[in-house]
């Protein structure tokens, strides 16, 4: 019975990733678009949303008696949700330092975007801004009150929790005295590394947990269930040192041995300060990415499919530490196995900028 739930089970993610993928294909393609017409039809937009633009005074003379009848009471939740606002973050910032927990960043979960279409008055905007903050603010509380639960309460409930915070699939089963006595530090310490709203979301996420935890092995045990993570952020590697040796190395296999490569003397004096590594040398950490942070126990081999886009954002100095934040952009089945499609983004330490972004196919074969 359980083998059979757990099928079921694998099919919904599979048809979740294919559905989520195809809606993912018209985004951009809607995007594509807007980027394209942005400057030339920027005016007539906005001549057009004007259009439906509905004036304050007929807006409250036509207003629905139900709407009015409820504004005293919608208006003056607002205090209570400041409130919440202030006592949450005075206490994540006072006690998360003290537990290693990074603080969540606030204004990650607080969009007021809606204000800058000209189809809404002075009253919509008002209320859109105050539905903005009230979602925002719950987004926002449910994520501090889910790292707290993680360090002191990692227990999951007996009965079915309606829409659990992304940590608590990682959680230690109801009534498992042991193991919560076995893992009680060890979920505590997976606080210290993650940035809080990194998440697998809860459709295919790996068994091992919910937590996007900093160089930890991502095991799916099926193509299935590597596709059902289609549009969300898998992994976040450990840091590679990029060495002197390491770029002689591949001047030497790639015949490359410009000056800001391999003479250090002379590069010191050039517009970086010190030898670069080439960039292709930093592309090629891709496949060491994928090997240390992603296993699909299903596919018995894995080839490289090509690039459909690379940049090279910025130089890497050499003695740099390089990581790769690895996204799943999509997964499509193929004769025998499974084309996939990473967005690999890498970072140097220190830097916000990335110093190469990367669209990878791969050919996943079972």
């Amino acid at each position: 019975m359980d083998d059979n739930i757990g099928e079921f089970v694998k099919r919904i993610r599979a048809l979740e990733a294919q559905i989520e993928q195809e809606f993912q294909q018209r985004r951009q393609q809607l995007q594509a678009d807007f980027e394209n017409r942005k400057v030339q039809f920027e005016a007539e937009v906005l001549a057009q949303q004007r259009r439906f633009k509905e004036g304050v005074l007929k807006y409250v003379l036509t207003a629905d008696w139900r709407h009015v009848l409820s504004v005293p009471f919608i208006y003056p939740v607002l205090l209570p949700m400041l409130l919440l606002d202030a006592f949450v973050t005075l206490y994540q910032w006072v006690c998360f330092p003290l537990y290693r927990i990074p603080r969540v960043k606030r204004s990650d979960y607080f969009v007021f975007d809606r204000t800058h279409l000209a189809y809404l008055n002075v009253l919509e905007k008002i209320n859109c801004a105050y539905c903005s903050y009230g979602n925002g603010l719950a987004a926002y509380v449910r994520e501090v009150v889910g790292l707290t639960e993680q360090y002191w309460c990692p227990i999951k409930h007996a009965r079915r929790v309606m829409q659990a915070h992304p940590y608590y699939s990682g959680f230690v089963d109801y009534g498992d005295a042991q193991n919560y006595r076995d893992q009680l530090e060890q979920l505590r310490q997976q606080l210290q590394q993650i940035k809080p709203g990194a998440l697998l979301s809860q459709p295919g996420q790996p068994e091992s947990g919910g937590l996007t935890t900093v160089g930890a092995m991502k095991t799916f045990q099926t193509l299935a269930d590597l596709a059902a993570c289609v549009g969300q952020d898998v992994a976040i590697t450990e840091w590679v040192e990029i060495t002197q040796q390491q770029v002689n190395q591949f001047a030497e296999a790639t015949g490359d041995h410009q000056w800001i490569h391999v003479d250090v003397e002379r590069a010191k004096q050039g517009p970086f300060g010190g030898p670069i590594a080439h960039g292709f040398l930093t592309l090629s950490l891709l496949p060491q990415f994928f090997d240390q942070n992603i296993e699909v126990t299903e596919a018995r081999m894995g080839v490289n499919y090509g690039l459909n886009k690379v940049r090279f954002m910025a130089p890497v100095l050499v003695g740099s530490r390089l990581r790769g934040h690895l996204h799943l952009h999509s997964a499509t089945p193929i004769e025998g196995g499974m084309q996939v499609q990473w967005n690999v983004t890498i970072e140097r330490e220190g830097s916000d900028k990335p110093v190469c972004v990367a669209e990878s196919l791969a050919r996943l074969y079972v």
